[in-house]
């Protein structure tokens, strides 16, 4: 019984979450989720999508960030439009962000092989 309860409370706290995220569609200042590059993958991130070492940076400046990210162990790998590759050796995560606007929108993960690694 206890188990089945936590789950319906778990549940209706992720709904009511989810139902907060949803767009009407006027969004002016967001990136539209088919600009996210089809390479980020879900893996060591938080609910957003960012990798938890790095997920504050979400919508800081850029300059900012950049700086930020290579102090928290990342190195810059390559550019494909407004999306960026870090690489952290010692996290062994490759990271996204999407540039827009002069901020970070979006910060995920992809595959280790868009980072230059086997």
């Amino acid at each position: 019984m206890f188990v089945r309860m936590r789950a319906a409370i778990s549940i209706s706290i992720l709904a009511t979450t989810l139902a907060g995220c949803q767009s009407t569609g006027e969004d002016t200042d967001g990136v539209p989720a088919s600009a996210v590059p089809p390479a980020m993958d879900a893996t060591a991130t938080t609910a957003g999508g960012a990798p938890v070492d790095i997920a504050d940076l979400v919508n800081a400046p850029a300059t900012r960030a950049k700086s930020q990210m290579q102090a928290r162990g990342y190195a810059f790998i390559q550019q494909q439009g407004s999306t960026t590759y870090w690489w952290n050796p010692k996290t062994t995560i490759c990271a996204t962000t999407l540039t827009s606007k002069g901020k970070f929108q979006t910060i995920g993960t992809a595959t280790a092989h868009y980072c230059g690694q086997p």
